[in-house]
């Protein structure tokens, strides 16, 4: 398998009959995240509930030497774009809403302001 294939998978475990635990590989959080990009959330800030657009998904180069304790297989950052005067100051933790991801808690930080968009990420570690 090369790297992007095993970049776009996680190692999950599955019990054996001898009891012992084999690896097994399933559709990765971060491929749940790309199939969303463009996507509309809802992010409770200090000027109240607004609209952010899932605008991108950044992951750097697959890493083989990554720790296998750390909570994902593969770390990316997510990229919301919403209306300047309604994001959230960042640097702190936010109610994320989505129809089918339902209320997530994220830490965002604030970007640079682009073409008028408040520019947020979130970073999966």
């Amino acid at each position: 398998m090369g790297p992007l294939a095993a970049a776009q998978l996680t190692r999950t475990s599955l019990a054996t009959s001898g009891g012992t635990t084999a690896p097994t590989v399933t559709r990765s959080e971060v491929a749940e995240w790309e199939s969303l990009v463009g996507a509309s959330f809802l992010i409770g800030g200090e000027a109240g509930k607004a609209v952010a657009k899932l605008a991108a998904i950044a992951r750097p180069a697959f890493d083989p030497k990554r720790p296998a304790e750390l909570a994902r297989l593969q770390p990316f950052t997510a990229w919301f774009e919403m209306d300047a005067r309604l994001a959230p100051t960042g640097q702190r933790t936010y109610a994320v809403t989505h129809p089918t991801k339902g209320v997530i808690n994220l830490f965002l930080g604030r970007g640079a302001d682009r073409r008028g968009k408040g520019v947020l990420l979130a970073l999966f570690n």
